[in-house]
């Protein structure tokens, strides 16, 4: 289920994340 993850990790969800940038950011710097 690649896609699962990568909805989870922001990367499929670009369209929601453009209203959300700042969710995205905070989700990247817990990735690292």
């Amino acid at each position: 289920r690649a896609l699962d993850k990568a909805v989870t990790k922001g990367v499929f969800h670009r369209n929601n994340a453009a209203n959300k940038k700042s969710s995205m950011a905070l989700a990247f710097n817990k990735l690292g």
